[in-house]
């Protein structure tokens, strides 16, 4: 076989400016939900032609970074390649498959939090908690981001890093599912108690009963999903 040597590739203008758009994106000096400087903007920022910004916001807008809106900008949709494909998967997902995950990802977290949790966390959780409890005079779609802090609190405690950045790519469709919750006062009365629950069992150190309180979250969702489904969103 003959020597082959590596091939040399140089980075073009628009790659690296590219570059530097997606590190002020990962870094959320440009956060999620804002628009980007204008093209006028960024090609004085980078010193380079408007071809070169205009061939670098095409490469960041196909990859799922940026969303250009006609007549009004580009704006920052995800924070990285992984969340913008997880974001499109979970939105084209079935419910069933998205509540599956979250069983999966939840249940786990739930017997490790059980395990590594300290009474600091616990009173942490217990604070979340009340704020979700509270939100729900707000509106449903702030009860559900609510909430999914406290079950995000839960997979940091697990201390699997992975999971956390996984489980925050989920956020959109878990709001989405979580929202009817609020439709119904008995259902979120029931949410609640579960959570108390879920909470008793962490503080506990009890790790069966902490995956168990977890599964009949999910399976409450579930259900409630199931309901509002069946009834095309009529209470």
């Amino acid at each position: 076989m003959s020597d082959l040597s590596p091939l040399e590739r140089r980075s073009t203008l628009s790659e690296l400016a590219a570059a530097r758009m997606r590190e002020l994106i990962s870094t959320e000096q440009w956060p999620v939900g804002t628009r980007i400087p204008s093209e006028h903007e960024l090609v004085g920022r980078f010193d380079v032609s408007r071809n070169t910004v205009r061939e670098a916001l095409r490469a960041l807008v196909h990859t799922g970074l940026l969303e250009a809106r006609i007549g009004d900008g580009t704006y920052v949709v995800a924070t990285s390649e992984l969340r913008a494909a997880l974001v499109r998967r979970s939105a084209t997902s079935a419910a069933e498959d998205v509540l599956a995950l979250r069983l999966l990802f939840e249940e786990y977290a739930a017997g490790r939090a059980a395990l590594r949790a300290k009474p600091e966390d616990v009173q942490k959780l217990e604070q979340l908690l009340d704020a979700t409890a509270a939100s729900k005079v707000a509106s449903s779609e702030e009860y559900a981001n609510r909430d999914i802090e406290f079950h995000r609190e839960i997979i940091v405690l697990s201390g699997n890093s992975l999971l956390v950045d996984l489980y925050d790519h989920l956020g959109a469709a878990l709001v989405d599912m979580l929202t009817p919750l609020m439709e119904s006062e008995p259902d979120a009365a029931e949410h609640e108690r579960l959570h108390r629950d879920l909470v008793a069992a962490i503080a506990s150190q009890d790790e069966t009963s902490a995956r168990h309180a977890s599964s009949l979250l999910v399976a409450h969702t579930r259900s409630v999903h199931e309901h509002h489904v069946g009834t095309g969103g009529q209470q």
